[in-house]
């Protein structure tokens, strides 16, 4: 999967977008088009943040990697996904067989003054993840309310957003294909 498939790297950033991507998130469990995952503030629908944010996350890899075709996935870009309600970062870089496991990140650049020196993130909230995941909201729609911000360079940016669009299609995609990609946590002890 990404870097982070078990995730152990924790950068102690945030990203510019994360507060907009959680009030927008807010405003749409408000206006009911979400339901509201978050019980307490640190479970997920009875589950660690962090559990719930790796299952989701591992899930994502999954789809793009069956999604996509071999060149579509080997041109993508590196890029990152920050999951606000966690604050868990995973990293994604792809190889033509999938993404790469062995690689290990520096941790994103956020603040250059230059889009291009800057690392291209994909900032969301597990309460819009799960959604897409099961086909009940697309990568699209999700982008249009806020709920996801593709933070790249236009050159990044295009490939990300169409890969991310053909893998989480509008709504009515097979729920049948959509939940098979769904991954539970591992139980707790």
């Amino acid at each position: 999967m990404c870097a982070i498939c078990d995730l152990r790297i924790e950068f102690g950033v945030d990203h510019p977008m994360s507060l907009s991507v959680a009030v927008a998130t807010r405003q749409a469990i408000d206006n009911r088009s979400l339901l509201p995952t978050v019980i307490g503030a640190e479970t997920l629908a009875g589950m660690p943040l962090r559990q719930a944010a790796i299952a989701s996350l591992k899930s994502v890899q999954r789809r793009l990697e069956a999604v996509l075709s071999p060149p579509e996935l080997r041109d993508l870009p590196d890029f990152f996904v920050l999951m606000v309600e966690s604050g868990t970062w995973a990293f994604f870089r792809a190889t033509e067989a999938g993404f790469d496991p062995t690689c290990i990140p520096d941790p994103p650049r956020l603040s250059a003054d230059n889009p291009t020196d800057r690392a291209a993130v994909i900032v969301t909230s597990e309460t819009t993840l799960r959604p897409m995941l099961v086909g009940k909201c697309s990568f699209e729609q999700a982008l249009r309310q806020g709920l996801i911000v593709v933070d790249a360079d236009f050159a990044r940016q295009i490939p990300l957003t169409q890969a991310w669009s053909s893998s989480f299609p509008i709504r009515g995609f097979s729920r049948f294909v959509c939940t098979s990609w769904v991954s539970e946590p591992e139980p707790v002890a």
